[in-house]
């Protein structure tokens, strides 16, 4: 009797610790919270080399969590003179409102407003009091010019007063307006973003109406590692904030940064719409934040040499920052192709969905060149650019296959379509589309 009790007690023993040590190691299986994958359009290449897209795919994982993360968010509100106008400061004052109800007691707030003068609203602390913060929001009102720059650095100094206590840190900056006191160089207050962001602190921007720089607002949002919006009516504010406060909910991975070890020979051309840094034969590319889920893909322009036999031609990771600003590395992925005397055989093993996305991603860059021509006074030479771009899409031999290749160019080239047909507009029409051409082109850069 006591033997047989005694098998019974091992034996379920022995499932209990099998039962543990499975769900230990379907918890390991997951691997780190962002994985790195990758393919290119020609995985074999001429002897004669040439040049190639990398397709790089950055997943941050499904995370259920049963409460997210405390959040230090500071916004930092526009309250110019012209903010008065099309109820701009209304929804404004609505939209942070909504984004105050949505906090927690153990959540970080801080308001800064800026016009000609920086003025801290709302020092960073504690949500307490919601009442008492909806009260702060009403008394904001328009007047003056427009200190972007100031307000900008004010809401990074209020955040950054909570910086390593395990929170999600991000500034919103709000602005209808050009800078036009204070730091008003793009260089420099790129700059300041980017610094504040490798501290982990991101910056999204949002530009509401047709006055704002939004090319200064893109690569604030690109330099600070958060996201740009483009409203031109201010009634769609509090959706906005409301996506900010999802994305804060749910993020996974913080700064986090591609980082590629170019193979032998191999020279770097570009990261398409993305911000790079160099150093020998390293290439880093900046992601910003990355939420529960989010793919985010990267198209990589590369040469290769001549060559035989195969060649890496880059090796990679993803560094990023989880809670607690503990720094993490993802899977690495090498990437390979191989030569051939067989010029027919580049074609036959082509990877058409990679062609199409490089294709797709080319024809952004000629968007944002045709953008720079506009923006200079040469609407002509803007709209035959487009034009090359849609004739480049539509000629790709990807555009002829079945699937989502062809789907995507299609799609690409009827955008392309719209593009030139909004251009031929003249006046304020000309600065409308500007700025929802600068958005949409930014959207499919960053597959959104």
């Amino acid at each position: 009797m006591k033997s047989t009790m005694m098998r019974m007690i091992v034996t379920g023993f022995v499932l209990v610790w099998a039962w543990v040590g499975a769900a230990a190691a379907s918890v390991l299986s997951r691997g780190p919270e962002v994985q790195l994958d990758g393919r290119v359009n020609c995985p074999w290449l001429s002897e004669q080399g040439g040049t190639v897209f990398l397709q790089l795919w950055v997943k941050a994982q499904e995370v259920a969590r049963p409460s997210r993360r405390p959040m230090n968010c500071a916004v930092v509100i526009d309250r110019s003179g012209s903010m008065g106008a099309e109820g701009k400061i209304e929804n404004a004052r609505s939209a942070v409102r909504a984004l105050i109800d949505q906090l927690r007691p153990d959540d970080v707030f801080s308001i800064v407003i800026y016009d000609d003068v920086v003025e801290v609203l709302r020092p960073a602390g504690r949500v307490g009091d919601k009442a008492v913060l909806r009260r702060l929001v009403d008394e904001i009102g328009p007047r003056g010019w427009t200190n972007l720059g100031g307000g900008m650095v004010e809401g990074f100094r209020q955040s950054e007063r909570y910086l390593g206590e395990g929170y999600v840190n991000r500034v919103i900056l709000l602005s209808d307006g050009l800078a036009n006191r204070g730091i008003t160089d793009q260089e420099e207050l790129g700059r300041i973003a980017r610094r504040y962001r490798q501290r982990g602190v991101s910056l999204s921007t949002i530009g509401v109406g047709l006055e704002y720089n939004e090319n200064l607002m893109v690569a604030l949002a690109n330099g600070g590692g958060g996201n740009y919006y483009y409203l031109e009516h201010a009634t769609n504010l509090a959706s906005i904030f409301r996506r900010e406060f999802d994305l804060m909910s749910t993020l996974v991975a913080q700064s986090a940064s591609l980082d590629l070890d170019l193979g032998r020979g191999v020279h770097f051309r570009d990261a398409i719409g993305c911000e790079t840094a160099r150093e020998g034969e390293s290439v880093s590319i900046a992601l910003g934040d990355l939420s529960s889920g989010e793919c985010r893909e990267v198209t990589v322009e590369l040469a290769v040499p001549r060559g035989h036999g195969s060649r890496l031609l880059a090796s990679g990771q993803v560094h990023y920052a989880i809670e607690g600003n503990t720094r993490k590395t993802s899977n690495t992925l090498r990437v390979v192709a191989n030569y051939t005397q067989d010029v027919a055989a580049v074609d036959r093993n082509r990877d058409w969905d990679v062609q199409a996305k490089a294709d797709v991603a080319v024809s952004t860059r000629q968007v944002e060149h045709a953008l720079q021509a506009l923006d200079e006074g040469r609407k002509d030479e803007a709209v035959s650019v487009l034009k090359d771009a849609e004739a480049s899409v539509a000629n790709s031999p990807a555009a002829a296959r079945s699937g989502a290749a062809g789907a995507l160019l299609k799609e690409q080239e009827s955008k392309l379509r719209v593009y030139q047909e909004a251009l031929d507009s003249t006046g304020a029409n000309v600065v409308r589309a500007k700025k929802s051409i600068q958005y949409e082109n930014y959207r499919v850069q960053r597959k959104r």
